[in-house]
């Protein structure tokens, strides 16, 4: 480190973190912690104490513990000043104008996707959301979008867990493997009231400039009023947004259209070229 002292304290209290955020979903317990960051027991407690309050880290009812919301609200800013939601609001908008629909904009955090922006339907039946929650990855147009191209260790992690099954069509094993095949070939996925009953959505990924998925956004309306049909007819639309506002924050598509920096992930794939 140049100019300056490096600081052993912060360095250990990063590294509990990563080692706490490299085990997603599943979390970690205290003795694990301290094993793999090769501490004692009580000085890994030490450190989580402080985390816990800054709200760095949350501890589950069983005791594991996790990535917390002010990482979130953390990464939500970096995102805003990076200007994501600078790059996307027209965007927002105008599918608003186009949809007549509420358009959610949400960032990748952990296993979940995290609201950062919405731009509301004028109609008088409206969804209920708000900014800075979460809704899982698996069960949701945004989240599916993004876990369709992540990089082969993450995406095997994050779906390694049992899944919740929010509702009776939330797709769970090999139907939502299948699911996610589907969403890599046309571009964007549906959320058929997976997540919720009566509500169904259409979300698409952006990508950054490492051609990495760290956002969506979405259009989700009651189901009555917004068919499968619907969706695909808003596609061709939503995804030339998609490819303006990932570029727009850096990324360049190479020219067969895929990631520039990693092969898409695809369960059960081969490491060798398909």
């Amino acid at each position: 480190m140049q100019g300056g002292r490096k600081s052993s304290s912060v360095d250990k209290a990063f590294e509990l973190i990563q080692t706490v955020s490299d085990t997603g979903r599943a979390g970690i317990t205290l003795g694990q912690l301290a094993d793999r960051a090769g501490v004692a027991v009580s000085t890994a407690h030490r450190y989580v104490t402080s985390l816990l309050e800054l709200g760095v880290l949350d501890r589950d009812a069983a005791g594991s513990y996790h990535l917390g919301v002010t990482l979130v609200a953390l990464a939500g800013q970096y995102l805003e000043e990076d200007g994501l939601r600078a790059a996307a609001r027209p965007y927002l908008a105008e599918l608003v104008e186009l949809s007549g629909e509420t358009v959610h904009l949400g960032i990748h955090v952990g296993d979940q996707i995290v609201y950062i922006d919405k731009v509301e339907s004028a109609k008088s039946v409206r969804l209920v959301s708000r900014i800075g929650s979460g809704v899982p990855l698996h069960c949701t147009a945004m989240g599916k979008a993004v876990l369709a191209l992540l990089d082969a260790r993450r995406g095997e992690e994050l779906l390694a867990g049992p899944l919740d099954r929010r509702t009776a069509r939330t797709l769970t094993g090999s139907a939502l493997l299948a699911e996610l095949d589907v969403v890599r070939d046309q571009g964007f996925a549906i959320d058929d009231e997976e997540n919720e009953e009566g509500v169904r959505c259409v979300g698409l990924p952006i990508m950054n400039a490492s051609g990495q998925p760290v956002a969506a956004f979405s259009v989700s309306a009651p189901a009555n009023r917004f068919s499968i049909d619907d969706c695909h007819r808003l596609a061709p639309s939503a995804l030339a947004m998609a490819a303006e506002i990932s570029r727009r924050i850096g990324y360049v598509a190479a020219r067969n259209g895929a990631s520039p920096t990693h092969r898409p992930w695809r369960p059960g794939a081969e490491a060798g070229p398909p």
